[in-house]
């Protein structure tokens, strides 16, 4: 097992001292009452180091560990001592540096000694530096390029608008500011909006001027910018809508006192028929009608489909016991496996006959024993009776009758005894559940009726003051 030891000169010494002091700690506790060392880590010794004596293992551990700590606590502290030393003796400053432009002021922690050795912490708050004019002149010409780039957002050129502009409050990573002013109001407002509608704007195109301020530092620079506004390509539709929507705008202002306000019943050579909206979708609407009830009827199929095999399952589980149970008695008659299950699908075909419901399980039944009429071997009918059924004790009953060929009649009497009292065990419980699932579906009507009485009552109460 390993030993971890600590350096021959310090750490013996050290370990020495934590050893003493786990046997006082250890004498505390026994004057105290209490063991000396805990079960709990009694046990763990015992686990993790199987050949060691717990208690003499625990104090070399106990006291190794108090030595290394010991260690780390006299290194921490010469460490300290060195640091402090080093601070005592750090060399003086004359200067601090000032932050750029743009920065945030700096804050310095410092220290003034005094001729007799007293030294008072003082706190001093350096502010930015400022900008000198060439620095600004730059810093103009840099921000100007790249506000022309910025500002035209979708727009091709400043030759080519055509939509809104993008004019940036910032440039050169925020230290210069930008104000703009437009000079074209009826082209573009302060913001980069266009003003005029696509359709009121000539096609060959309309010039206007910004007057963009840039400031930095307490030094600014003015510059005019020339841009040219064409109305935006437009698909045929878009310039049907804004023709109407324009025609629209002067029939309301040249007939401002009628009621009623006329809709074009042409646009060149083309005529125009008008809906309100979703009106003249309501075909739309109606032929989505057909469709929407088709995919109703088909989750519903589905969501029956999926009632009828819990349906199966539950019938079948409640069918079992019975079914197992009449298997074992008439194989303890002395009937032989194959004889039992034809005895038992002809039962049930006569009672099919008289116009008694089919049952699932005894449906698959049929089916296997028109599977050995085949030909089919019996072992592989009964284990494609259980696949088929898909219920557990259904497949451990199929599995049964398939080592019955192997092992003989005797025992699979035994298992079919066992196996019909657990089943009828498995039936109460089902039946258990379904009594507790009906009483959750009762609870609503219930509370719907307790409702509808408290309504009764309460009503003419509230009405007679």
């Amino acid at each position: 097992m390993k030993k971890h030891a600590l350096p021959k000169k310090g750490g013996m010494k050290l370990r020495k001292a934590g050893i003493w002091l786990v046997d006082k700690y250890r004498n505390f506790r026994k004057r105290c009452g209490k063991p000396l060392i805990s079960s709990e880590r009694v046990r763990l010794c015992r686990k993790l180091y199987p050949s060691e004596k717990p208690e003499e293992f625990l104090r070399n551990q106990d006291g190794r560990r108090i030595g290394k700590a010991g260690m780390i606590f006299c290194a921490g502290s010469i460490l300290c001592m060195v640091i402090l030393w080093v601070k005592e003796g750090a060399e003086t400053v004359t200067v601090l540096e000032r932050p750029e432009y743009g920065e945030m002021e700096a804050i310095y922690q410092l220290e003034v000694e005094r001729e007799g050795g007293e030294r008072l912490p003082m706190e001093v708050a350096v502010s930015e530096r400022a900008v000198t004019q060439e620095e600004a002149g730059q810093w103009f010409e840099e921000a100007y390029e790249e506000i022309c780039k910025d500002m035209l957002g979708k727009n091709k050129s400043m030759g080519h608008v055509d939509t809104d502009l993008t004019l940036p409050e910032k440039a050169g990573n925020g230290l210069v500011k930008a104000e703009w002013i437009s000079q074209s109001q009826e082209l573009f407002n302060d913001w980069g909006e266009l003003q005029k509608q696509p359709g009121e704007l000539r096609q060959e195109g309309e010039t206007g001027y910004y007057e963009l301020l840039l400031s930095c530092g307490g030094y600014s620079c003015q510059y005019e910018i020339e841009l040219t506004v064409y109305p935006p390509e437009q698909t045929e539709e878009e310039i049907l809508l804004d023709a109407l929507e324009t025609e629209l705008l002067k029939e309301q202002e040249k007939e401002r006192d009628e009621r009623k306000i006329p809709l074009p019943e042409t646009y060149g050579n083309e005529k125009l028929t008008w809906f309100l909206d979703g009106e003249g979708n309501i075909g739309n609407w109606i032929l989505g009608i057909p469709v929407a009830l088709g995919l109703l009827f088909i989750v519903r199929e589905r969501q029956q489909e999926k009632g009828k095999l819990k349906a199966r399952e539950r019938e079948m589980l409640m069918d079992y016991p019975e079914l197992v149970s009449k298997f074992t008695v008439l194989l303890q008659a002395g009937l032989t496996a194959r004889n039992v299950w034809e005895r038992m699908v002809k039962e049930y075909e006569e009672r099919k006959m008289a116009g008694k419901k089919s049952r699932y399980a005894y449906e698959e039944m049929s089916i296997t024993w028109k599977q050995m009429k085949n030909g089919m071997y019996e072992s592989r009918a009964y284990g494609e009776f259980g696949r088929r059924c898909g219920l557990h004790t259904y497949m451990k009953l199929g599995a049964l009758l398939e080592q019955n060929l192997r092992q003989g009649t005797t025992k699979l009497a035994v298992r079919l005894k066992e196996e019909a009292e657990l089943a009828f065990e498995e039936r109460k419980n089902l039946a258990r559940r379904l009594g507790e699932e009906a009483e959750t579906r009762l609870m609503l009507p219930m509370f719907m009726m307790l409702f509808m009485v408290l309504t009764v009552i309460m009503v003419p109460a509230f009405l007679s003051f």
